[in-house]
């Protein structure tokens, strides 16, 4: 892990709580966690989502409306953005710099094409303005208890200024290297856990045609070479679409299936060729869809018990324990960080 030490020298350029206003676009589930985290650790935050109950709830825990991405710009140092998409982003972004206002950095913390994300900070920079990439890998439940990873990808200069904000919402952070860099270790990411899970799916299929119980199937691949933190937390992402703000909504598919489709192009974009990546993204929403009707046909909708470091869904052989092996040695978590 390469981390920037939070004692630099240069301190007084950084975004520090309590001389920094933060604001804050897009309040989904993981936007709203992070958000969360940022407040709880003082930062004057200015909320913007299309959903006012959404701002309300950050308002709630201490936050401030920003009513319009220009009144942003206007009161706050930093910009943070947590939209759906490629699109949305190039959008907000592009309202920014056209009224930058105070305005000195935007991080997006959006998963986006890396060269998305080179692009928007060249424009940035042509504004005098830094952009860096920082989207974030470990589920809404890390985010809201600040113990989240964040793949940093930025100059040396700009990332050390954001240093404190990202350490206010993250437990694990990561300097990748410079823009794009963050968001193509987020790809990598996805293309392992979210493609992983299809063939996890797959796998749950096999076993079912054999009448073996799904809990079954996580309590013997826990001890045997196909453990893995999916299989560990086995229900999770399932609960995740049924949960989400774009459940029962076609929309929730394609969010789900987004990253793995763009980490084939992104590939592409340097002249490699993922031919499994590109085959898993085209037939995920369609999977997940037969998933989703095999759980209501089968009754296996309901909560499943989290663990209480992390939060996140016990697999059959930890329920007993209460928590993931891999939890219970990690201090942050114990810390509740």
């Amino acid at each position: 892990m390469v981390e920037q030490a939070a004692g630099d020298q240069e301190a007084q350029a950084q975004f520090l709580a309590g001389a920094t206003t933060l604001g804050f676009i897009g309040l989904g589930d993981m936007g709203a966690a992070i958000a969360s985290s940022i407040v709880r650790n003082g930062y004057d935050v200015r909320a913007l989502d299309l959903r006012a109950e959404a701002v309300e709830k950050l308002v709630s825990q201490g936050a401030r409306p920003a009513g319009s991405l220009a009144a942003l710009a206007d009161e706050c140092d930093v910009a943070m953005l947590v939209v759906v998409d490629d699109k949305q982003v190039k959008q907000v972004v592009g309202e920014l710099l056209q009224h930058p206002g105070k305005l000195k950095s935007i991080i997006v913390s959006s998963t986006v094409l890396p060269a998305t994300a080179a692009a928007l900070s060249e424009a940035a920079r042509a504004q005098g303005l830094e952009l860096v990439d920082a989207p974030v890998a470990g589920g809404a439940e890390k985010a809201s208890r600040g113990t989240i990873t964040v793949l940093i990808g930025g100059e040396d200069a700009a990332v050390r200024r954001c240093w404190p904000i990202f350490e206010a919402f993250g437990g694990n952070l990561f300097h990748m290297g410079p823009v794009g860099a963050g968001n193509a270790g987020k790809l990598v990411n996805n293309l392992l856990s979210l493609g992983g899970t299809m063939l996890q799916i797959e796998a749950m299929q096999l076993a079912d045609a054999y009448g073996i119980a799904e809990d079954t199937v996580t309590e013997f691949i826990a001890v045997s070479s196909g453990d893995s933190r999916s299989m560990r937390t086995w229900g999770r992402i399932d609960r995740v679409r049924r949960t989400h703000t774009l459940a029962g909504t076609p929309a929730i598919y394609d969010i789900f299936s987004k990253d793995v489709k763009a980490a084939a192009m992104a590939a592409g974009q340097r002249g490699v060729v993922l031919p499994i990546a590109a085959m898993i993204g085209a037939s995920m929403a369609e999977k997940m869809k037969n998933r989703d009707a095999f759980l209501e046909a089968r009754g296996m909708t309901g909560p499943i018990p989290p663990c209480r470091i992390c939060g996140q869904e016990l697999a059959a052989p930890f329920r007993k324990a209460g928590v993931h092996p891999e939890c219970a040695y990690d201090p942050e978590g114990q810390s509740g960080r």
